[in-house]
C-alpha cells in the first residue's frame, strides 16, 4: 500500500513538473512595446519564448507584420498585436514617420541668360528613396528673373538673382542666375554661306509657306529685298542691289542692313538702341523675344550667306 501511494505521488509531481516546463516555454512576451521607423525600414519584434505566435497590424497602410518582422510603409501610428492559442496578447506601438530629403543639387551652380529666354534646371536629392519629395521653386528677385513650379527659370530685366529650391522639411539647393541684355549681339550674327552664290536651290524649294508668311506684310516696307525670306537670291542682283544703295545704312552697311531685316521680320530683338528703335518704328515689326537663329529657313540662311559675301 505505501509503495503503491508512493508511486501515485511520483507520478502527480512529475506531470506537474511537465505542465510547468510546457507552459513556462510558451510565455508571450515582446522585446519591444513601442517602435519608432522611417517609411520604408524594417524591425524585427521577439515574442519572447513563446511559439506558433499570430501577428497582426492595426494599419497595413501604415505597417505590416510578417513573422515578428515590421515593415514601415507610410506616415502614422499602428498597433501591432502578437498572440498565442491560449488568447494571451502583447501589443507594440509602431509610430512611422516619413524619409525626408536631406539634401538637393540642381543642374546648374550658376546660370546667364538674356531678358524673356527661358532654361530649365532640374534638382536631384538624397536619398533617393525620400518619401517626401515636393519641391518649391522660387526667386529672392523676381525682377530679375522668375521661376515655375517645374524649374523653368526666365530672365526679366538685367541684374543678379538666386534661384531656390526647397524640400518640405527647409532643405534648400541654390543657383546663381545673372540675367544680361549683353548677350544679344548689337546685330543679327554672321552666317556663311550655305551654297555658292551661283548654286541656286531648286525652285521647288522656293514654296516654303512659312518664310511667305513672313514676308507678306513687309513687301511694300522699304526692304532692301522685300522677299529674302520667300526666295533663293541671285548673287549677282544682290550685288547690283548693294551697289546703287545711297543714303546712310541704319548699322554699318547696308549689306548688314539686308541681313538684319531677314531677322527682323521674324521678330528678333537687337541690342543696339538705333537698331531696336528703328525696327520697333516699322509696322510690320513684331518683338519675338524667344526667337532663335535656329527657327530661320532654309531660304533665309541661304540668302544671309549670299549677301554676307558682298559685304565690307
Amino acid at each position: 500500500m505505501k509503495k503503491a501511494l508512493s508511486l501515485l505521488l511520483c507520478m502527480i509531481l512529475t506531470v506537474s513538473l511537465c505542465s510547468c516546463a510546457m507552459f513556462g516555454s510558451n510565455k508571450l512576451e515582446l522585446d519591444r512595446t513601442s517602435l519608432h521607423l522611417t517609411v520604408g525600414e524594417t524591425a524585427q519584434l521577439s515574442p519572447g519564448s513563446a511559439t506558433r505566435v499570430h501577428w497582426e497590424s492595426s494599419d497595413d497602410k501604415i505597417c505590416t507584420v510578417i513573422g515578428g518582422a515590421v515593415n514601415a510603409k507610410s506616415a502614422g501610428t499602428a498597433t501591432v498585436t502578437a498572440s498565442i492559442d491560449d488568447g494571451t496578447t502583447a501589443v507594440c506601438t509602431v509610430t512611422v514617420e516619413d524619409k525626408m530629403i536631406e539634401s538637393i543639387t540642381l543642374s546648374a551652380k550658376s546660370l546667364r541668360l538674356e531678358p524673356y529666354k527661358t532654361i530649365q534646371l532640374t534638382a536631384s536629392y538624397s536619398p533617393a528613396d525620400a518619401s517626401r519629395t515636393a519641391l518649391k521653386w522660387t526667386s529672392q528677385d523676381e525682377s530679375v528673373a522668375t521661376v515655375d513650379e517645374k524649374g523653368y527659370v526666365t530672365g526679366v530685366s538685367d541684374g543678379a538673382t538666386i534661384i531656390v529650391c526647397t524640400g518640405e522639411n527647409g532643405v534648400e539647393g541654390s543657383c546663381a542666375v545673372t540675367v544680361s541684355s549683353d548677350i544679344l549681339p548689337t546685330e543679327a550674327p554672321y552666317i556663311p554661306p550655305t551654297a555658292a552664290a551661283t548654286e541656286k536651290p531648286t525652285a521647288a524649294k522656293e514654296s516654303d509657306s512659312k518664310s511667305k508668311k513672313k514676308s507678306e506684310s513687309a513687301s511694300s516696307s522699304g526692304f532692301i529685298f522685300p522677299d529674302s525670306s520667300t526666295r533663293y537670291l541671285d548673287g549677282s542682283e544682290v550685288a547690283e542691289r548693294l551697289a546703287s544703295m545711297t543714303g546712310s545704312p541704319v548699322s554699318a552697311d547696308f549689306a548688314q542692313d539686308a541681313v538684319n531685316e531677314i531677322y527682323a521680320r521674324n521678330g528678333f530683338v537687337f541690342r543696339s538702341e538705333n537698331l531696336r528703335s528703328y525696327y520697333q518704328s516699322q509696322s510690320w515689326y513684331h518683338a519675338d523675344p524667344y526667337f532663335s537663329p535656329n527657327d530661320l529657313s532654309e531660304i533665309e540662311l541661304y540668302n544671309i550667306g549670299v549677301i554676307n559675301q558682298y559685304a565690307p
